[in-house]
């Protein structure tokens, strides 16, 4: 499948020197280390300044070896346009890398002279190694093994501006962030770290309004669904209002967030993120409630007491300071903005664990503040606020917890789990879509030989990953070509140089964005109509499961997550059993993403790039503006989170069991049989299937390499 990835890479703020006092293998075999090394950081490559790569040429021929033991963690086939902006795409573990390189398309505007094989390969002390530049018939596939010699490939072109065989090295941390490439080799280093970020505490209005003003152009100017939420005048009225309400000085750490919480609250995506404060480690002087309260079915409760505050767990609560306890709960929904359009899932389930927002829901509180509790039970009980309460975890916290991580990740290797259920039931938990292919080959094996009559697909708190995987997967549960989405196309507002970013920290507004897209007049559009990228989704041809197919969602199913049951449903190949999911049913944006810094106050806020509609059809079954809602509603209730009277029930999955039990899966009429379409072109039907790669692809990597490095700290 040639799913096209974009992947991401600048070196403006570079990381931490590398840890690791081993020597490496130089990677041109035959070679000493330091031998024709073209590049160094902090050289020039024309008037490009390279940050931390190590180019090292050769001759036609050469042999590229692994430096160091490791595991395969990506492949991909890339065209690097510049040294911050390169396009990509994965490579099928059948094929050779020169099988790969003549299979993938990357666009116009590439030289295929110029495509090479990429490979990311994590070390024993989490670190990663990439290299690019690799061609030969070799293959590979992620989660191999690799000891320090093994051949890697020959030598072929890793960059359009030197002209002769070359191969690239650069080096990243367990969270993505670039290192020294040359110290490992034994080489004197010119890796420079970056200066330390300064900033104004507090922060005057006026640079607090130019920050404003910043973001306002930003969004005005990349974020191609604002049209969806508001026009522009009205966008615009609302900023300069945000910056109006400004009048003295404050914290950027604290008061200047909560204008952003307050900002992207008011425009949620999935898919935008605010970054970790750069240079806050720990929060002096503020000020929260030493109880921590929980809320679900409408009701406040106390989940925890703070030690040396009054006992309250477990009490129900009728009113904070004289505030109706639901209307203090919904203060919190403020705070959650990571779901798209007007999903009211997320924002539930979130704030089920109501106590974390206690200090942003309490800005004003101080030394002497307290909490008036007023219980169902006619008892009041005052509660003093502290600086760093501490609590200490019940069983019910624990219940709690457990609900809150249900089909989690619980290390790099558990990304999925099987089991059989009963005679007629077997389980599939699904946690990322970002797994390597020995992973998807198990699936697919245990797909292959899965003989009961129902399949539990559960897709609960999975956060996306990649579409290549997403593809293979939906390919081995159907027997015909799923298809019935329509409409779809990719959408972004800009092209060529785009002078707001400036101020990104991973493009330059000195290269040419989105090339490949095509000016229709009201944007520049992308499309991608063919089978391999899921405007129809073919069979696989070796492996198919047929029985019937429920999968489990929840307010933060999201990206891939939402879009594998989405294309089960939409074809009427599965229901979906559970709540809303997290991300939206007709369009994303996401895929490539702009991460623009604040200058005064050093905020950093992810904007999403590419608008991506799946499908453009809209009917009571597919409404606007929402997530994919279940065939198979299941309300979020206190015995849910608690795990029933056990605390260890799973009372989604007892829900689908019985539905099993009692015959219920496709509805008796199509609800999608008199559908309408609502705006949208006849071109790509499902470019947004590619989207939910990046995330994780951009995140965990080979992507999270390029797309994260050039991030001061933090994330």
């Amino acid at each position: 499948m040639d799913t096209r990835t974009f992947l991401l890479s600048a070196g403006i703020f570079i990381m931490p020197l590398f840890s690791s006092a081993q020597t490496m293998l130089w990677p041109v075999a035959g070679e000493a280390a330091g031998e024709k090394i073209i590049c160094k950081p902090q050289d020039f490559i024309d008037d490009e300044l390279n940050y931390s790569d190590l180019f090292i040429s050769g001759s036609e021929g050469d042999y590229i070896i692994c430096p160091t033991d490791g595991t395969i963690t990506a492949l991909s086939v890339i065209y690097r346009q510049s040294l911050t902006y390169q396009i990509g795409s994965g490579m099928k573990p059948d094929l050779t890398l020169d099988e790969n390189i003549a299979a993938a398309d990357l666009g116009k505007g590439t030289s295929r002279r110029y495509y090479t094989g990429a490979v990311s390969i994590r070390l024993q002390d989490g670190n990663k190694i990439h290299l690019t530049g690799l061609a030969g018939k070799f293959k590979f596939k992620t989660g191999q093994k690799l000891s320090a010699g093994d051949t890697l490939g020959v030598i072929g072109y890793s960059y359009k501006s030197i002209k002769t065989p070359s191969i690239t090295i650069s080096l990243s941390d367990k969270a993505g962030q670039g290192m020294d490439p040359m110290t490992p080799f034994g080489l004197k280093s010119t890796f420079i770290k970056a200066g330390e970020l300064t900033r104004d505490n507090p922060m005057s209005v006026e640079k607090s309004r130019e920050d404003l003003e910043i973001l306002k152009k930003a969004y005005c100017a990349l974020y191609p669904s604002l049209d969806q939420k508001m026009s522009k005048e009205e966008f615009v009225a609302y900023m300069d209002s945000l910056k109006m309400s400004v009048t003295a000085p404050i914290s950027p750490d604290i008061d200047f967030r909560m204008l952003l919480r307050q900002f992207l609250s008011k425009f949620p995506d999935s898919h935008s993120y605010l970054y970790p404060d750069p240079l806050t480690e720990k929060i002096e002087n503020v000020w929260t409630p030493g109880e921590f309260l929980m809320f679900c079915d409408d009701t406040v409760r106390v989940l925890i007491s703070a030690i040396g505050m009054p006992q309250n767990d477990g009490k129900v609560v009728e009113s904070i300071n004289g505030i109706p306890a639901k209307d203090y709960a919904k203060r919190a929904e403020v705070f959650v903005s990571n779901h798209d359009g007007k999903i009211t899932s997320t924002a539930e389930e979130t704030n089920v664990l109501l106590g974390r927002y206690g200090m942003l829901m309490n800005p004003d509180a101080k030394k002497g503040s307290v909490h008036e509790l007023v219980f169902s039970d006619g008892s009041v009980s005052s509660v003093p606020f502290a600086e760093h309460p501490g609590f200490m975890q019940n069983d019910m916290f624990l219940r709690i917890n457990r609900w809150y991580h249900i089909n989690v990740m619980k290390d790099e290797d558990d990304v999925f789990e099987t089991r059989q259920l009963n005679d007629s039931t077997s389980y599939l938990a699904i946690r990322t879509f970002d797994m390597p292919d020995a992973q998807v080959e198990q699936i697919i094996d245990f797909l292959v030989t899965c003989k009961t009559s129902n399949l539990i697909v559960d897709m609960r708190n999975n956060s996306g990953g990649s579409g290549d995987v997403l593809m293979r997967l939906l390919a081995c549960l159907t027997d015909a070509p799923m298809d019935r989405q329509k409409g779809g196309y990719g959408r972004v507002k800009i092209q060529g140089k785009v002078p707001i970013l400036d101020y990104s920290m991973n493009y330059s507004s000195k290269i040419d964005m989105f090339p490949e897209y095509d000016d229709r007049g009201d944007g520049y559009y992308y499309s991608v109509d063919t089978v391999e990228t899921c405007s129809t989704i073919a069979p696989c041809a070796g492996a198919h499961y047929d029985g019937r197919v429920y999968v489990l969602t929840n307010g933060h199913s999201f990206s891939a997550a939402t879009l594998f049951p989405a294309v089960l449903v939409r074809n009427r190949r599965g229901v979906s059993v559970g709540r809303e999911t997290g991300s939206g049913y007709h369009y994303m944006t996401a895929y490539k993403f702009a991460d623009i810094r604040l200058p005064n106050s050093l905020q950093t806020i992810r904007i999403p790039l590419v608008q991506l509609v799946f499908d453009s059809t809209v009917c009571n079954r597919l409404p606007e503006e929402r997530g994919l809602l279940p065939d198979y509603p299941l309300p979020l209730t206190y015995n849910e989170v608690t795990g029933g009277p056990d605390g260890k029930t799973d009372v989604m999955l007892d829900y689908a069991l019985s539905l099993i039990a009692d015959g219920h899966y496709l509805s008796k009429d199509d609800p999608f049989a008199e559908s309408g379409s609502g705006k949208g072109l006849p071109s790509n039907k499902a470019i947004l299937l590619i989207v939910f790669s990046v995330l994780v692809v951009i995140a965990a990597s080979v992507g999270a390499y390029y797309g994260s490095r050039m991030r001061r700290s933090g994330k």
